[in-house]
Parts: C-alpha cells; sequence; structure tokens
C-alpha cells in the first residue's frame, strides 16, 4: 500500500515538475522566441544542406550506374579481332564484372554521326568504310574500370589512343563536391548548434535568476538536486523540441520549391536520369533527425545553465 501511494506522489510530483517547466516557457516570451527561432534556424540548414548532400550522393550512384567505357577499334580492324574483344567482354559478364555492352557496327556509327553533323559538305567523301566499330560497355562497379581497361588496350584490334573512353574523373570530381558538403554540414552544425545552446542557456539563467529566491527556499526545505532542476530542464527540452517542429515543416516547403526548380533546370539542360528525389521517402527520417538534435541542444542548453547558476 505505502508503495502504491509512494509511487502515485512521484507521479504526480513529476506532472508538477513538467507543468512548472512548461510554464517557465511563456514567463521569458522574448528569449524563449529567440531560442526557439535559433534552434530552427540551426535545423533547417542543417536539413538543406544533409538533403542536397543525399541527393548528390544518389545521383553520383545513378552517373556510376549509367557510366560507359567506350572503345573504339581501329578502322582496320578484322572481323577475328572484333570477336577477340567481344569474347573478352562476354567472359567479364559471366564474371559479373560487366552488367551489359552495345556493339556499334561502322553503318550505324556513320548514320550517328550524319544525324549529329547535318552538314553535307562536311560528309563529302565519307563513308561507313572510314568509321571504326565500337563497343559501350557498362560495369557493374566503376571501381573495376582501371582492370577492365588495362585489359582492353592489349587487344590488337582496340585504337590505344584515342579509342578508350571513360569520365571517371568527372565522377571523383562530384565525390570531391560531396565530400566538400560534408565538411560544410559539420561546420554549420557545430556553429549552429553553439549558438542554440548558448541562447537557450541564457534562456535557462534568466529563469533561475528570476526565481533564486524561491530556490533557496526549496534548498532550506531540503529539496533534492533534481527537484529543483527538472522543470528547467523541461523547458530546454520543449523549446529545442517546438524549434525542431518548426523547422521540419520550413524545410518540408523549402525542399519541395527548391527540388521543383532544379528538376526543371535538369530537365532543360537535357539531364533526363538525375533527379531531386521526393521528400516523402525521408521525412520521417528527417523527423526524427530534427527531433533527436533539437531535444539534445535543449537538453545541453538547460544542463550547461542549471549547472552553473545553480548552487545546489
Amino acid at each position: 500500500m505505502r508503495r502504491k501511494v509512494y509511487i502515485s506522489m512521484k507521479i504526480r510530483t513529476i506532472k508538477l515538475l513538467v507543468k512548472e517547466g512548461t510554464s517557465n516557457i511563456y514567463k521569458n516570451k522574448l528569449m524563449t522566441t529567440a531560442s526557439i527561432i535559433t534552434v530552427a534556424i540551426t535545423l533547417f540548414f542543417l536539413g538543406i544542406v544533409l538533403l542536397l548532400a543525399i541527393n548528390l550522393t544518389s545521383n553520383i550512384e545513378v552517373m556510376k550506374r549509367d557510366l560507359d567505357i567506350t572503345v573504339f577499334l581501329n578502322v582496320s580492324a578484322t572481323d577475328f579481332e572484333r570477336e577477340e574483344v567481344a569474347t573478352y567482354i562476354d567472359s567479364k559478364i559471366e564474371e559479373g564484372v560487366v552488367s551489359q555492352y552495345r556493339f556499334e557496327s561502322r553503318e550505324v556509327a556513320f548514320e550517328n554521326i550524319k544525324n549529329e553533323l547535318k552538314n553535307e559538305a562536311l560528309l563529302k567523301g565519307l563513308t561507313p568504310a572510314h568509321m571504326p566499330e565500337s563497343f559501350y560497355i557498362k560495369l557493374t562497379d566503376p571501381e573495376l574500370s582501371d582492370q577492365v581497361i588495362s585489359d582492353l588496350t592489349k587487344f590488337s584490334g582496340v585504337n590505344t589512343e584515342y579509342g578508350i573512353g571513360y569520365n571517371k574523373d568527372r565522377l571523383e570530381r562530384l565525390e570531391g563536391i560531396l565530400k566538400a558538403f560534408n565538411y560544410v554540414l559539420i561546420f554549420l552544425l557545430v556553429v549552429l548548434s553553439i549558438i542554440a545552446i548558448f541562447l537557450i542557456s541564457n534562456t535557462i539563467r534568466l529563469t533561475v535568476y528570476a526565481r533564486r529566491r524561491e530556490i533557496e527556499i526549496m534548498k532550506y526545505v531540503g529539496a533534492l538536486d533534481g527537484f529543483i532542476r527538472l522543470p528547467f530542464i523541461v523547458e530546454g527540452l520543449l523549446i529545442g523540441f517546438i524549434g525542431a517542429l518548426i523547422s521540419y515543416f520550413l524545410t518540408h516547403h523549402a525542399y519541395e520549391w527548391l527540388q521543383h526548380m532544379l528538376n526543371s533546370i535538369l530537365l532543360n539542360l537535357g539531364y533526363t536520369t538525375l533527379r531531386m528525389m521526393e521528400f516523402a521517402p525521408v521525412a520521417f527520417r528527417i523527423f526524427v533527425i530534427y527531433a533527436i538534435f533539437g531535444v539534445v541542444i535543449g537538453g545541453i542548453g538547460s544542463m550547461m545553465s542549471v549547472r552553473k547558476h545553480l548552487n545546489v
């Protein structure tokens, strides 16, 4: 019976302290609002940069899958030399190195260049016999490209001087941009977090100062440290969570606008395979990240303030 009464008293006490922490938000409206806005801005910039980094990673993976090794044969290459290269590529398909390939004959190459140039004067004297045959090879893993290219250069029918193309350098540059994005993300996270923690800490400090006499009386009658600290911690957690909610809705609308704009630009530029992903698939994860980050910032800010400004 005593245990039930004790538990009931504990629950009532916690409810009372949580209510007190909630009411503290209204008592310092100006600083509370500033803290909430800071948390919201912190998470907004964090979320936008994070979503851009996710999109960049996703599009790099798409480009990797779509990237071809282009192999041009010598114009004088024989049927045997062509079949030698085709046999090698087939063996790599069996090994799981090559996912697929496409062969382009002299006639197809001639038709393609006619469609591109659209100028009879430039095509004068040019016939399919002047065109090289070629292979377009897709790899299962772009990291295997160096070995495949090295093997292809050993075939006598392959034009080793100008005949092998692979835009791996472009992918490496994009991956470099992704790393830079990550550094920017970390930098913004640290700087804005410090600002948010500082403002929340100041907000709690004002509350502590305003209630200093009440706190002294509570200490004299034997109130425990946790009993005194809890309302301020609740206040900081609520500030962080409210800021996270505001930031989530701002990020949602801002990202949808950014997605529509960038997708239109990519489509107009002819990059049909590159797209900004929808917000819905990552919405829940972004919300969880925001909520956790906001609560952590609020908790750290409040605990720092209570520890520094309460002599309990």
